[in-house]
Order: structure tokens, then sequence, then C-alpha cells
């Protein structure tokens, strides 16, 4: 459990998302443990019942602190109770299967020297690598893969972004349970605020996926994008948004092959990953089909408070 105090108020919170698992938690807190030029560091490891043996990690990296919540969490849930416990003035948001560079933190402290909200980076790809974790890499990331523009940003990825803790209390209503970024910078873009976007701030993203767990990850993710977006919306505005993303895999093949013969980067990967580029981007467009027809996300991804109300909904039906 992570201290009520601390001697000092650490410069700079980084939340790290688990998604991989201990092999890759162990590798991103290797590499914020050495990060350099920093006046102080805190880490917090938000995690549930399905990763075990973190406690472990203490020894090592006496800056991480792993907070376990008992029963099934949402990586929107974990994230947001990171956040909740975060001291810092600077909230940073990065996942386990990414290795921040060793001026990181430092980098991102200096971007927020600025009056900007949100600060994001570049997301690069760690190799070598299998052409299906190319795939996912590219339909995730390739509008994060360097040379990004340095200036305002309309997105930013949760794996390479911070936050001034002023800015995020002033729109703590969107993210107090659960952490969507896009929710966040759009409620943070509303209240006028500014995101910027540094290629100088680099992760590097590498994570070993199965093809079952990456056709499912695209479908769920798309699902859950979907439900986001339309929240508080009207059925007839739904209706529109699940008719229109049967349009959606020749646009979003269309965007990463935009991105990259536009950075002229990873042609090759592109290329000799199409099939599964296209296959990718048709399950993700299934996922936000039924998001947008369903107005919520699958089991997995929804958040305890709904999944226990539809318990309790089915046991009274069982019931009567």
């Amino acid at each position: 459990m992570i201290p009520d105090t601390f001697p000092t108020v650490p410069a700079i919170t980084v939340v790290v998302v688990t998604l991989g698992g201990k092999d890759y938690v162990v590798r991103c807190l290797r590499a914020l443990s050495q990060q350099v030029d920093i006046p102080s560091l805190e880490i917090i490891v938000p995690c549930d019942s399905r990763l075990g043996g973190l406690w472990a990690l203490r020894k090592e990296f006496p800056e991480a602190h792993v907070l376990y919540v008992e029963r099934h969490r949402t990586y929107a849930e974990l994230r947001a109770l990171g956040v909740q416990k975060a001291r810092g003035a600077i909230v940073a948001l990065t996942e386990d299967h990414c290795i921040p560079d060793p001026d990181w933190c430092s980098r991102i402290l200096e971007a927020h020297a600025g009056p900007h909200a949100a600060v994001g980076g570049a997301v690069e790809k760690g190799q070598p690598d299998t052409l299906l974790n190319w795939a996912v890499y590219l339909c995730d990331f390739s509008r994060y893969m360097n040379p990004v523009p340095e200036g305002p940003a309309s997105y930013l990825t949760d794996c390479n972004v911070s936050y001034k803790q002023a800015a995020l209390s002033s729109v703590a209503q969107v993210w107090i349970d659960e952490f969507h970024e896009t929710s966040v910078n759009w409620a943070l873009q509303a209240r006028g605020e500014s995101l910027w976007l540094s290629p100088r701030i680099i992760v590097h993203q590498q994570r070993s996926l199965r093809f079952g767990s990456a056709v499912w990850e695209r479908y769920a993710f798309g699902r859950l994008f979907a439900s986001t977006r339309v929240t508080a919306t009207t059925l007839l505005r739904r209706a529109l948004y699940a008719g229109s993303s049967f349009l959606l895999p020749p646009l979003l093949l269309g965007r990463v092959a935009g991105n990259v013969f536009r950075k002229r980067r990873c042609v090759a990967e592109f290329f000799r990953t199409l099939p599964a580029l296209m296959f990718m981007t048709t399950i993700w467009a299934w996922g936000e089909f039924v998001g947008y027809l369903t107005g919520r996300p699958g089991k997995y991804l929804m958040p305890a408070r709904r999944r226990q109300g539809r318990d309790v909904m089915a046991v009274g039906r069982r019931r009567q």
C-alpha cells in the first residue's frame, strides 16, 4: 500500500498501468529507476488480483509503490486509482510495455515549465519484433512515431502523457472513476487548456502478443472507444455512428499508411504486415460497431460499479 504522507512532495509522479505482466513491470521500473536530472520521483503501480507477486519488487525499486485493489479492475479504473494517489505537481502516465528514455522525466518537467495542461511524447518501436506485434504497433502508435511535430496537439496517448496536477483537478469529475485519455483531453480542451506534443519525450513500446489476444484487444478496445464516445448521446447519433463504422477499415488503414509514408519510416514493415493490418482494422471497426449499438464496453472492460449493477439485475431476474 502507499503511505499517507511523504517527507517531501515529489517533483513528478509516474503511474504505470499493468497490461503485460510482472516481467514487463520490472523492465519498465528499471528504466524509471535510471532517470536522470530530476529532483524527486514517485512511482505508483496500480494492479488488481490478476497480477500477484509485485510486493517483492519494493526491495529493488524503493521509489515504486504497488497499489493493490481487490477484485478485477479495468485498465481505466486502475489508471484512475493511480492518479488519485499521485502526489507530484506533475503526473505522468505510461504502461508497463513501454520503456522510457533516461531523460524522459526531466524532459517532461522541462515541457511543463510552459502553460500546457497536458504534454505528450513519441512512441517508438522496440526491436526486433514479430510481424503481428509490428501490426499492433502501427495500428496504435504510428501517429506518435517520430518525427512528430513539436507543438499543439488534438490527441495524446496514455502510454506517454503527463498532466499538471492542477489541470487534472479541474476536470476530476471526468476521470475520478475511470481515466480515459480521450475524455480527459477533450474536457481539458473544452476548458480552453492546451495539449502539447514533443518529439523529445520518448518511450519505446514492445509487447509480445499472441494472435488470439491481439484480436480480442482490437475488438475490446474498439468497443470501449465507441461506448465512451457515445456516453450521454442520443439514440439517433449512436445509430449514425454505428452505420458509419463500416467505413472504418479503409479509413484506419489509410491513416496508418499516411503516417508511415509521410514520416518515411517503417515502410517495409507496413507492407510486410499489410494482411494483418487489414484484419486488425476490420476487427477494431466491428468492436466500434458493437460499442455504438450497445452503448457499453464488453464485460472485461466494464467498470466494477457497472458490472455489479448488471449482476444485481441478473439476480433479480432469476428470482422473478
